[in-house]
Order: structure tokens, then sequence, then C-alpha cells
């Protein structure tokens, strides 16, 4: 039976960019808004229905402005309120949403208010903002996320006199929300921004707001009941606005976010973890649970599904999944070795893959056909590389390559002005790999996505029709079935490098036509021992019973 909603968001292609990497419109070798509206149209070609940018907010940028000096105010080498008034507005001349970075869990050392806690007297408002003890003991169970650049979770503030909290780096201390204060704040910046009309959030690190003692410090009720107040400000404003989270958790304990009066979308980060295990050894068996296990979670459409994103791709310390499948995947993928980072990979979609565009199609395919949000990260439309060396994870946010022009069209300025330096490794060097080469080779990645892209536009089963896992008798071999009231999409895919022969089952249907989507061919009528021959990382999408043969892709 189908899913049924009127939210905008259902089903919804996200485009991820860093704004300071996207397009530089003023030639100070720094992205900005102006050059991300100057983009739409390209962004509409391709097909997308969202942008989520990065923070875009005043910030030190020690972490790519999720270090934050003011909540309500842009980055000036960005641009102003006026400019992202234009960009809401042309978006939505172009039928795209913006969805915005909303970090409630930390600020900068800078902000104003760390500053006036640091000075203030030790219980008051101004000193509780943040998370302050005498030692470093408190919430041992916690573990330390960024493993590689810190060895504890607390700091000494030698002005303050006590250790500051910090779940991520030393210069983002964490807020404290067990002080009203801070959470009527930052409700605050919501309707701030909510009233120059952005349609959405992406809520950063949302298990980390509150802490307990003999806890991993991560998901906790209070969490819940704050996100809750959350979404209830914001459904008061009447407008459809999507809340998703970002929590880097094991999908049992993500669901929770998804309440009915709580956030609307979560990232499913142990599909992701579990696409790249089943690539790595061929075999799809785990896959098949963790589908079955996030739908029997949250059914329908409300898991967000990156591949890749500005992070490392995150595959945890055993809690995320199992330790066995973390082994899978770096062993797997040879590319990976000497590129771990924290608690994941270090690496762009395509050098992970080794620039083979089997795997590469194959792992988007299954993206744009599974229930949910699928989240296409910038320049993994063109098989873009990335900067190994580059400080943290700078290699994965280099700039975006548009022509075969200087600095890939990103930006007209000198080299050494420039945000990160463009891609010149072999085999993707932005002279080759970059939108104006791509959109002009009919055969190109690029222009693959885009075909995918309108042709999961023109079918409704693929945006919201409801799922069900069929049989497959190869174990390499993932087939499902995406069903609305007038479609029927089945999708099979073969994650082994080898070729795959095998029946299907697709009894239900018997003697129904089947068509291929992409190309259009015919296959003989659907039975219960339908047999079929994929390739090596080969997959189809067919449309079963439809009437005609007018009927259109």
């Amino acid at each position: 039976m189908a899913i049924r909603t009127e939210h905008w968001w259902t089903g919804c292609v996200i485009y991820q960019l860093m704004p300071r990497s996207f397009a530089d419109s003023d030639g100070d070798g720094i992205g900005d808004l102006a050059g991300i509206t100057s983009k739409l149209p390209y962004l509409r070609w391709l097909g997308v229905d969202a942008i989520w940018l990065t923070p875009i907010y005043p910030s030190p940028l020690k972490d790519g402005g999720y270090d934050i000096t003011d909540f309500t105010a842009i980055h000036p080498e960005l641009g102003d309120l006026a400019d992202l008034a234009e960009l809401l507005e042309q978006a939505h001349h172009h039928d795209i949403r913006v969805i915005l970075d909303l970090v409630l869990n930390h600020t900068s050392l800078l902000h104003p208010w760390f500053q006036r806690a640091r000075w203030a007297p030790s219980g008051s408002v101004e000193r509780d903002f943040y998370v302050w003890r005498d030692d470093d003991r408190s919430y041992a169970d916690a573990p330390v996320l960024f493993r590689h650049f810190e060895d504890s979770n607390w700091e000494w503030d030698p002005v303050a006199g006590q250790y500051y909290l910090h779940r991520f780096l030393r210069h983002q201390p964490d807020l404290n929300y067990d002080n009203p204060a801070v959470q009527e704040e930052m409700l605050t910046v919501v309707d701030f921004w909510l009233d120059r009309g952005v349609d959405g959030f992406r809520l950063d690190a949302v298990p980390f707001l509150f802490e307990r003692d003999g806890t991993r410090c991560e998901g906790l009720p209070e969490t819940h009941a704050f996100l809750r107040r959350l979404r209830a400000r914001v459904d008061a404003g009447g407008r459809d606005v999507l809340l998703i989270a970002e929590a880097i958790q094991p999908v049992r304990e993500s669901a929770p976010y998804l309440a009915d009066d709580e956030l609307h979308a979560a990232f499913d980060f142990e599909i992701t973890a579990q696409l790249f295990a089943a690539l790595a050894h061929g075999q799809c068996g785990e896959l098949r649970h963790c589908l079955m296990h996030a739908q029997a979670q949250v059914p329908g459409c409300r898991w967000a599904l990156p591949l890749r994103n500005h992070d490392e791709l995150w595959l945890g310390d055993g809690h995320l999944v199992d330790e066995s499948v973390v082994q899978t995947v770096v062993n797997g993928f040879p590319n990976a070795r000497g590129h771990w980072l924290n608690w994941g990979i270090n690496r762009r979609l395509a050098p992970l893959l080794n620039g083979d565009p089997r795997p590469n199609t194959l792992l988007h395919g299954l993206l744009y056909s599974l229930p949910g949000l699928p989240c296409l990260y910038y320049g993994d439309e063109l098989g873009m590389g990335d900067w190994p060396g580059l400080r943290d994870r700078d290699p994965n946010r280099t700039p975006m390559a548009w022509t075969s022009e200087r600095n890939g069209g990103f930006s007209t300025a000198p080299d050494p002005l420039l945000v990160l330096p463009p891609i010149t490794a072999p085999g993707y060097d932005y002279r080759v790999v970059n939108v104006e080469v791509q959109q002009q080779l009919s055969g190109s990645l690029l222009n693959w996505h885009h075909r995918m892209l309108t042709s999961r536009r023109l079918l409704p089963a693929l945006r919201q029709g409801g799922f069900e896992l069929l049989t497959s008798r190869h174990p390499s071999v993932l087939c499902y079935a995406r069903v609305t009231d007038g479609m029927t999409v089945v999708v099979a895919a073969n994650l082994g490098a080898t070729g795959a022969s095998t029946s299907l089952d697709l009894g239900r249907w018997s003697g129904s036509r089947v068509r291929e989507v992409l190309a259009g061919c015919e296959f003989p009528p659907a039975s219960d021992d339908w047999f079929v021959y994929l390739n090596a990382y080969g997959f189809f999408w067919w449309l079963v019973g439809e009437q005609g043969s007018e009927a259109s892709s």
C-alpha cells in the first residue's frame, strides 16, 4: 500500500553542498551564497528537490563552520541576509527547497555566550550556559568522538577555574540544555531563520544535548523532550518545515527521534555502512536484514540515505555496526587504507571505489530507489576526487569542478587565495572531471545521474511507495518492490564483482507486463520463477503491470 502524505519532503532528493567550496561569485577564492544562487539552474536540471547548506554563520572556521560565534547572522565571506533572501527566492522559483544546518549542541569558544560564561560567577545563569565541573571525571562512559584530535571530553579553562565539557573539539564547548535559558535561546534562533523563509533544518549532533552519569550521554529522554518542544515551535508557524536529525547511531536508537510529535526524518548511517559492507564482500544478507529492521522500526520514507558527506564515512566503535562489518569495509576497499580518521574513512566516494563507475552507479541506483530521502554530496554526480593529506576532513571539501578553466571555474582568484586547492590528481583532474565536459558527453556519470533523477521524478512509486523485499536465490542479488495504488517498480541489484544469474519470485504479478525503465526494454511477463541475468554491479528498475505499449518511462 502507498505511503500517503502532503509533506513536500516525502521522497525528495537532497543535495548537500559546502557553501565555501561550491561557487565563488566575487573572485575572492571563497564560495558564497550568490555563487550558489547562480548555480540553481544547474541543480534544477540535475533533478534535486532540496539543497542542504553546511553552516553559513560567523565562525573562526576551526571546524568548517560548525564552531559558531553568532547563530543569527551570515559569515561575511559568504554574504549577508539579503544574499540569503535572494537565494531563497530564486531557489523557490526553481522549485528547490533550502535546508540550513542548525548546530544545537555547541558553540565556538569565541561566542559571546561562552565569553560571558567564563567570567561570570560559578552557579550564575551566564556561567550555566555551558557544562562545567571542578574535575574531569564526570560522564566517563561517554566516548571521545574526535579520538584523533582529543583524548578527553573535558578541557580546563584558566579564566573560569573549571573544566568545560566538549563532546566535539576543545574549541567547541557544549551548551547546557539543563538551563532553561539555553533552550529558549536556541528556540529563538529557530524562529529567526523561520521568519526568513528557510524550508528546513538539518539538526547537527542531536543525540548529545543532555548528559547523565552512567550513560553514553546520547539520546537521553531529556533530549527527546526538548526536540518535542522544538517541533511544537516549528509547527506553530503553520509552514511545512523539515526537521531532520543527524544521529550517528544504530537504527534502534535513532528511530525514537521519528516519533509523530518529534522530528520528520533522520539519517540512517547504519544502512550506509551495510551498503559498503555488502559491496565489499558481494553478499547482501546483512543488508536485507538492515533494510527490514529500519522499515520495522519506522515504516515509510522517513530515513535520509547518504553515501558520502562532508565528514568521514562513519563506521563507529562497534556501536553503530558490529566490528565485523567495520573490518569487512576496511578490508574490502584498499583505497581506504591509510585514510582512517576518528571512527571512519576520510575519502570521497569515487576514489574509495578506485574510480570504477560500476559500483558507483550501483550504489546510487539503490540510493535513488530505496524508501527515504536520498542525499547526494556535491561533486559525487561527477565522480570528483579528493586531496588526501589536507587537514582534518578537508580532503572531501575541495572546490566544485564546473569547467576546464583555471580553478575548475570555481573562482577567478589566484591560487593562494582559494579556500582549498582544486583537484588535479590523475583520473580526477578538474580539466576533465567537471560539469561542462560531462554535460556534453551522453554517457557521462553526470548525465547518468540526470537521467536517473528524471526517471525517479516520474515514478511516484520510488518517491513515496510502500516497500517490500522480494526473494532472490542468489546471495549477491538484492531485490525489492516499491508500490503505490497505481504503480509497481521492482528493483534488482547485483552487489557482486561477477555476473549473477538468478530467479526472482514475481508470482504475485504473474502474467503482467515487465518493462525496464531507463531503456524501455521489454522483458518476459512476470512469473513465480522469473529468470534474469545481472552484470557485475548491475541493476535494473522494472515497471511491472504497466498497461499499454504507449506508456512512457
